[in-house]
């Protein structure tokens, strides 16, 4: 099966949410960023992530990874989520958007929306198997605890989104992993 051409309006879209999301952030990290003390700066992080794609294939397991600036309350994060373990559905995604977190005294808990680029396998209403590249979008969030000085736990996140891949791809996203506080 031919692979479905995204139109450039569509993606034009997404680029100009990205984009305009990113700006709010930026005044807030120049104003507050820290040298990597309290959370704040530029973080990456790496998760074991399992997730159900909504098509009735059980579950897949993957990862997701990325990076993110956090400012003491707003921020803006880059992420890539691969779940390619089934045998018939997998999910690539990679999207970019505004993120909120707020300190408690024991945890971090974070709020991620991002809109990009998915690919994903998925069942047709005629029962055909595709795959194709379609814009994406996806929220998580989640709570995080500091174990090292520059090392966070990142408990638990809950994520959901969608690919627009045929007749769309729902993904449910349970993570767990560890962030490090770069500056």
């Amino acid at each position: 099966m031919d692979a479905e051409v995204v139109p450039v309006k569509a993606l034009s879209r997404w680029l100009a949410f990205v984009l305009l999301s990113a700006f709010p952030a930026l005044p807030a990290l120049a104003q507050d960023i820290g040298a990597g003390y309290g959370h704040r700066g530029i973080n990456a992080f790496a998760e074991v992530t399992a997730a159900r794609s909504g098509q009735g294939v059980g579950y897949l397991w993957g990862g997701s990874a990325g990076t993110y600036f956090q400012g003491n309350f707003l921020g803006f994060g880059l992420r890539a989520t691969e779940e390619p373990s089934n045998s018939t559905v997998h999910i690539f995604e990679a999207v970019a958007g505004p993120r909120l977190a707020v300190s408690f005294p024991f945890v971090r808990a974070y709020l991620e929306a991002g809109g990009g680029m998915g690919r994903s396998g998925y069942y047709n209403s005629y029962g055909s198997f595709g795959s194709s590249w379609a814009p994406a979008w996806q929220a998580d969030a989640g709570v995080d605890h500091s174990i090292l000085p520059r090392v966070s736990w990142r408990i638990l996140e809950v994520g959901y989104g969608r690919i627009y891949a045929g007749p769309g791809v729902s993904p449910l996203y349970l993570s767990t992993g560890l962030a490090l506080h770069v500056w």
